[in-house]
């Protein structure tokens, strides 16, 4: 995942604005999910146990999913001037890596007078399914409003 940090003001979102975010995920990066949340269900980390459930290895936590959503509104959308308020997805399709996620995010309002923006996300893997979509709220430090 790379480090480019954007910096978006109200003066240069408007609604239909995009950003989008290309990260690979790794079966290990499942695994320090795991360790990290303490979600260690076999569905996650033994792949054995999740072919018994039809999946082809591990399924990566929503959370990560979501986490990733996180790395979009802080890197890209609106940047480094945002603060994510509210993130509501609904997974649509399971994560199995290794896989390629993109995340895109589309402005769909901008209140100037808060600084608030709502973003539509989509999350898709490198086959192009729709793997969670949803909404997320972010709103902009005062030195982006100005």
């Amino acid at each position: 995942m790379t480090t480019e940090v954007k910096s978006h003001t109200l003066g240069t979102l408007a609604v239909g604005s995009t950003e989008s975010l290309e990260v690979h995920v790794s079966t290990e990066a499942v695994a320090a999910f795991a360790a990290l949340s303490g979600d260690c269900s076999p569905l996650h980390v033994d792949a054995a146990f999740a072919a018994t459930r039809g999946y082809k290895g591990c399924v990566a936590h929503g959370m990560l999913i979501a986490a990733y959503v996180s790395a979009l509104v802080g890197t890209r959308l609106p940047g480094r001037h945002g603060l994510m308020q509210s993130c509501e997805l609904q997974f649509r399709a399971p994560l199995v890596p290794p896989d390629k996620l993109t995340i895109m995010g589309e402005v769909t309002n901008i209140s100037a007078g808060t600084g608030q923006l709502t973003l539509q996300i989509t999350v898709k893997n490198a086959a192009g399914r729709l793997l969670a979509a949803g909404q997320v709220k972010s709103i902009l430090n005062a030195e982006a409003r100005a």
